[in-house]
């Protein structure tokens, strides 16, 4: 099989996409790429960095080798969308993909995220030459996004241009953008500025790729073959392999991270129980480097040296992990993580290792009243959801910050206490770190199943997440309610969960009399599920002979309390605006 080498256009091939003349061969996988996966790509292109080969297949789209899919959302944001496929990508389709959804914006919600995202350039941030900083994205539910939007759902260029933010849609039709930047953004720089911030979008514009082609007369099998070899063998190493490979004569990292694995219980717990999980020691190594006040970019922990890292510091840190960090994150009376399926961003524990070193070093002194209060804050806003690193450095740095002065209060914990009162817990989504914050909520309080007199099995494999107003009782009513949502999910066991099935809510209520001998039995159980004496009686009042309209209008109610009493639990865990 000979193989053409050759160089294109990045744009132009997400263009043609749109087109429908890039297309993906079936059995590629799914698009998996998270906020930050995007965001990094962003960077990399606006700052000209090598992104890998492509690997595509020119075809006739009359007689294609393998059915195709369109890159995903193609066909959602373009209404005359016609499938004519003259490329078919074989390597590459996340990057490609990537690139789709943040110039297309097509509504579909990314990895780890409930809502779809917009993603923006600060153009202000391009002028000081710092470029992680100025690719962000924003949840098309935020209010910062709808601010930005007019009536019909178009972007307002005045509030662009105050705040100097461009959103990447802008550069879907590249003569457009060239019109508008000369025409809108160009003037609200310096003649110096303007050239600088147009050469990065120059760069990313212009982007060329170097793509590997298959002759047109290749046999389909021969294909596949080689695409089913690339991806068992294109394995992208991670900064912790590269380490291993560098660091090699002063530490061996890999069997010292087997070695911590095997004899920590924590450390094993964290993991997910898997050795292979590298991302662990990776996130250790970052709390070495914070609290040696080192940068936690990637680009700069691979340049870690021995001083900081070396046997003696990655005992040390295991030791402190183990002991004083991991044993107490993993108590569910404090934390509600009873086990790594219930926490949210493991990537947390640099900044906990960080903080403690710091404090084995008598620079600061742990407040673990101050770093719970954090700990909280990030869970709620989804603070981690995307690229991280530069949010976790600020965060470091604002905790250190706290610890030697009450007033200096982080920006993250300020956040949520401003936003808690309008703030909508309606995730759908079990991965958010809002869905499971509120099932560590549960943990917390020692809920107890319904029907078993006894607290729910924390490590228990049959635990289910029940419908409080069960699902298949509101659809075979009928009535058309957002039942999926976290304020009406709880945790129960399989078993009872099954017994529930389609009843309505009177009815296993009752059940739940008879078995705990009262009601006021029952109501304590319901209690420790964020239902109240208010929430149990309306809960009551939706009987299995009920008309849909005033079942949904009892639904509705309760979810709208059941919130509130869940946000009440929110600021007592990160306090309020008048007192810490």
């Amino acid at each position: 099989m000979e193989l053409e080498w050759s160089k294109k256009k990045l744009l132009g091939l997400v263009r043609r996409a749109y087109h429908g003349e890039v297309m993906l061969p079936d059995f590629q996988r799914n698009f998996v790429w998270s906020r930050s996966d995007i965001e990094e790509l962003i960077c990399s292109l606006l700052e000209k960095m090598f992104i890998g080969t492509f690997l595509i297949q020119r075809v006739n789209p009359t007689d294609v080798p393998f059915k195709v899919i369109p890159i995903e959302g193609a066909n959602k944001v373009n209404g005359g969308f016609s499938s004519r496929p003259e490329i078919i990508v074989l390597d590459g389709q996340q990057r490609l993909t990537s690139l789709f959804y943040a110039l297309y914006s097509p509504d579909i919600p990314l990895k780890n995220t409930t809502n779809p995202y917009a993603f923006f350039i600060d153009l202000q941030e391009l002028c000081k030459d710092n470029i992680e900083s100025a690719v962000f994205s924003w949840s098309k539910q935020w209010r910062e996004y709808k601010a930005l939007l007019d009536g019909n759902g178009k972007y307002i260029l005045s509030e662009l241009k105050k705040e100097k933010i461009l959103p990447l849609t802008f550069l879907a039709d590249d003569d457009e953008f060239g019109d508008l930047w000369h025409e809108s953004f160009k003037s609200l720089f310096s003649r110096e500025d303007a050239r600088k911030v147009k050469g990065y979008l120059d760069n990313l514009r212009h982007y060329e790729i170097h793509v590997l082609s298959i002759p047109l007369t290749e046999k389909p099998e021969d294909i596949a073959i080689l695409f089913e070899r690339i991806n068992r063998t294109g394995i992208k190493l991670s900064i912790f392999d590269l380490l291993t490979a560098r660091l090699y004569k002063f530490i061996n990292l890999r069997t010292e991270w087997e070695t911590a694995f095997d004899k920590k219980y924590w450390l094993k717990q964290i993991a997910s129980n898997d050795i292979k999980n590298t991302k662990i020691p990776y996130y250790i190594i970052q709390g070495l480097a914070l609290g040696k006040g080192m940068s936690i970019k990637a680009r700069d922990i691979i340049k870690i040296d021995s001083t900081i890292l070396n046997e003696e510091s990655w005992e040390n840190a295991m030791d402190i992990l183990e002991n004083k960090i991991l044993s107490r994150l993993f108590d569910v009376s404090e934390y509600g993580i009873a086990d790594y399926r219930w926490l949210s961003y493991p990537s947390m524990i640099s900044i906990w290792l960080g903080l403690f070193i710091k404090a084995e070093n008598r620079e600061i002194n742990i407040d673990i009243g101050k770093i719970n209060k954090w700990y909280w804050s990030v869970i709620f806003t989804e603070r981690y959801s995307g690229s991280t690193e530069t949010k976790q450095t600020k965060d470091f740095k604002d905790l250190i910050k706290w610890l030697n002065n009450p007033s200096e209060i982080p920006d993250t914990v300020l956040d949520i206490r401003n936003k808690l009162g309008v703030m909508k817990i309606d995730t759908r989504y079990p991965g958010s770190s809002i869905y499971k914050g509120v099932f560590n909520l549960l943990f917390r309080k020692g809920a107890w199943d319904f029907y078993e007199k006894d607290k729910i099995k924390f490590s228990a494999k049959d635990l289910e997440d029940h419908h409080i107003v069960p699902r298949k009782f509101l659809e075979s009513k009928g009535v058309d309610v957002d039942k999926d949502i976290v304020l009406n999910r709880t945790l129960i066991l399989s078993l009872t969960n099954k017994k529930i099935s389609k009843k309505a809510p009177a009815t296993y209520i009752d059940d739940m009399i008879k078995i705990h001998g009262s009601e006021e039995r029952a109501m304590e159980v319901l209690e420790k599920h964020f239902i109240n004496k208010e929430t149990f009686e309306l809960l009551k009042s939706i009987k299995e002979d009920s008309p849909p309209n005033e079942i949904k209008e009892k639904f509705e109610c309760f979810i709208s309390m059941r919130e509130e009493l869940i946000k009440n639990e929110i600021t007592q865990l990160v306090g309020d605006m008048i007192k810490d």
